[in-house]
């Protein structure tokens, strides 16, 4: 049987990236995947192509630094499916800079999607997970939460406190069948990456490479099966944990 057999699943910024990757692995598993972007016409075509090859999908254009589309990709979820067992905090924006010289405009820019993003879908989502009595909540972290990289404060800043928000909200509602986790991938070979690759030269990629014990960066869809399993059964007595998935970034002494 499928992993996620019967599971909903409303994953955010799924149109690209790690997002489409863990859209397209779950909905393999068996779960009905909830596509929430900002870009329609992405979306449009994602849902498509997942219908096509016999999957259960449906599109929502959602800007999470919005609450009201929020709450309405989760309205529209439980419209379409009638319950919500995972929600995958997946969307994000990259604004590195020197703390010297960003602005407040870039603080709140990026806090309002990285930050405040998956609060708004944590709470719109966790009404109908507690009264279900079950659900699982992944925040996509980053190992940038618990290491130092020059001009990334923001980020880091951001992902911190979303670790730190998830162990809270785990102890806060483990009794009512909830369960809250973080994924903290390393440097993943994302869109977003590949435009800083643009933007910076091959440098910024060798020097990624050359920080994991692994030799590389990661691949997308290598984040794949520590969301499976936190998305399902298998990981029903864990709660409150930074699943780390950096090809050992973390182990390595920064450069």
């Amino acid at each position: 049987m499928p992993r996620l057999d019967s599971k909903v699943a409303l994953i955010t910024g799924a149109s690209e990236g790690l997002g489409r990757e863990l859209a397209l692995a779950f909905a393999a598993e068996g779960a009905s995947v909830v596509l929430a972007a900002r870009s329609a016409a992405k979306l449009e075509a994602f849902a498509a192509e997942l219908k096509d090859a016999g999957h259960r999908a449906l599109p929502v254009v959602c800007d999470v630094g919005d609450s009201a589309q929020v709450e309405a990709a989760v309205a529209a979820t439980i419209a379409a499916f009638g319950r919500i067992d995972v929600l995958i905090n997946n969307a994000a924006v990259a604004i590195p800079g020197d703390i010297t010289d960003q602005t407040e405009e870039d603080w709140m820019r990026l806090l309002n999607i990285n930050l405040l993003g998956v609060f708004r879908g944590i709470k719109f989502a966790l009404p109908h997970m507690l009264e279900q009595g079950s659900g699982s909540i992944i925040n996509m972290a980053s190992i940038q939460g618990d290491r130092s990289w020059n001009h990334w404060t923001t980020y880091a800043a951001a992902k911190g406190a979303m670790k730190a928000m998830t162990r809270q909200l785990a102890g806060q509602y483990g009794k009512s069948g909830v369960r809250f986790n973080c994924i903290s991938p390393g440097a993943m070979d994302t869109p977003m990456n590949r435009e800083r690759r643009k933007r910076e030269g091959d440098a910024f990629y060798e020097s990624n490479k050359r920080m994991h014990a692994l030799g590389r960066m990661g691949r997308p869809d290598e984040v794949n099966g520590a969301a499976i399993f936190l998305a399902s059964d298998e990981s029903s007595f864990v709660t409150g944990t930074d699943l780390v998935v950096d090809g050992g970034l973390s182990v390595l002494p920064r450069e």
